[in-house]
């Protein structure tokens, strides 16, 4: 099985509720949503201490579970998910990271 093919069903088995799939989304993925918050606030200029990038990546995994995972119900496995997952990322630290004044 490739990594595509891998993803694709660890995003069925979450939308489908399966025993620890939305731990092992958050495993396979959480290095990815760190990297894009330190790379949003390294492009504004913004420091962020471990916590507050960890604050950042919850709130990023709460929108992907957000009305039973109506983010991942949305993907249209057209993508990789982890394309998929940079971009919801990147609109949530955006949102969340304030540029300085």
């Amino acid at each position: 099985m490739s990594f595509l093919e891998f993803d694709h069903a660890l995003v069925r088995a979450c939308v489908e509720g399966r025993p620890y799939a939305w731990e092992d989304f958050v495993d396979r993925f959480m290095e990815l949503a760190i990297h894009v918050v330190e790379h949003v606030a390294e492009r504004r200029a913004v420091k962020l201490d471990e916590e507050e990038k960890i604050e950042i990546c919850e709130a990023i995994f709460r929108a992907f579970r957000y009305n039973r995972f109506q983010l991942l119900r949305e993907f249209s496995f057209q993508s990789r998910v982890s394309t998929y997952l940079v971009v919801v990322a990147r609109r949530v630290a955006v949102a969340l990271i304030a540029e300085p004044a």
